[in-house]
């Protein structure tokens, strides 16, 4: 009998010695992985990822990381992505952000007022991929846009300028997808400051209005007056004559030299608003939410005309004449600068 409980006494011991081990290995403490970022590939078993995170220094004994794989029923639902360890973490922890997908997710800036193509490069730039495969991407995602603006040419205008967050790898589709869901988003929330039955324009015409006024104004008091200065023009039926349309025209066939020049407003395109009358057929860029504001509503002004001066200002007028006045002015003031 005392052979028997010495023996049971040995197997507590090594059981309780093991858990003890166990659980020491599984709180891993100071790693250095601090701040590394690792990429598991697709197709990898779950030994092999282990294999991975010991090489890298996220776990410190693979046998016990393994184990704890098999005990948390979690082999088959490890994720391939990259993934970060920002700090020390536990066998556990880890397991859990790869079984949950929880990927690093890098950030997508997007400033407000750029085109598609603009937008393309940005996508490049910034490490998702080629700006043509974006492009490619946008040029087939007008159905997207059709769905709430019937009369859209293109998604031009929709994709709404933000910072996003995206993992590695992700598909052009997808990024044009997120930013036009937030593109109605925002579309949602003009609708609760002022009902869209009372937008001066419907919603295709809004954004290209919008547009407009993110390409002319440089200061944010002034995008509701400019936005009241289209405005009346439409309503007059006086040709816009907005710089930025021709200067969108000439970019789309590849023909804008980076100034404009008085041939250049005899541009034969149906976005040269300096020789057809009303708003172009969509919209010039991707207007932020200020400008589409500004578009539903525009100040109570009675002015037809601006001009460029300093600092990024304008002079506003509600006559021919005193345009050219001011005109003259900002000349003699640029001059003599």
């Amino acid at each position: 009998m005392s052979k028997l409980l010495a023996f049971l006494l040995v197997l507590i011991l090594l059981v309780g010695g093991l858990g003890l081990y166990v659980r020491r290995e599984l709180q891993v403490f100071g790693t250095p992985a601090e701040g590394l970022i690792i990429e598991i590939p697709r197709g990898l078993g779950a030994r092999d990822i282990v294999g991975l995170l010991k090489e890298k220094n996220v776990i410190r004994n693979s046998n016990v990381a393994f184990a704890y794989i098999l005990f948390s029923g979690t082999r088959n639902k490890l994720q391939a992505g990259e993934y970060s360890f920002d700090r020390p973490q536990t066998i556990p922890e880890v397991v859990h952000k790869i079984a949950n997908g929880l990927v690093y997710l890098h950030k997508f800036a997007v400033p407000e007022g750029l085109t598609v193509g603009a937008t393309a490069q940005k996508w490049q730039e910034q490490g998702f991929g080629f700006a043509e495969d974006f492009k490619k991407a946008a040029n087939n995602a007008v159905d997207l846009v059709r769905q709430f603006d019937g009369n859209a040419v293109s998604v031009e205008g929709y994709l709404f300028p933000e910072t996003y967050s995206f993992p590695a790898h992700t598909m052009p589709r997808h990024a044009i997808e997120t930013m036009i869901a937030r593109f109605q988003q925002m579309v949602a929330k003009l609708g609760q400051v002022v009902s869209e039955d009372k937008w001066p324009l419907n919603l295709h015409d809004t954004v290209i209005l919008a547009s407009l006024i993110e390409t002319e104004a440089a200061q944010p008091d002034e995008r509701s007056i400019v936005a009241s200065v289209y405005l009346n023009r439409l309503t007059r039926h006086v040709l816009l004559q907005c710089d930025p349309t021709v200067i969108y025209a000439l970019a789309q066939a590849d023909q804008y030299t980076g100034r404009l020049t008085l041939a250049d407003l005899k541009f034969k395109s149906p976005y040269n608003t300096y020789v057809n009358s009303g708003l172009p057929p969509s919209a010039i860029a991707n207007p932020g939410y200020p400008s589409l504001l500004a578009a539903i509503q525009p100040a109570d002004t009675n002015y037809l005309y601006f001009v460029r001066t300093i600092e990024a200002r304008h002079t506003f007028s509600e006559t021919l004449a005193a345009h050219n006045r001011a005109v003259a002015a900002y000349r003699k003031l640029k001059k003599a600068s």
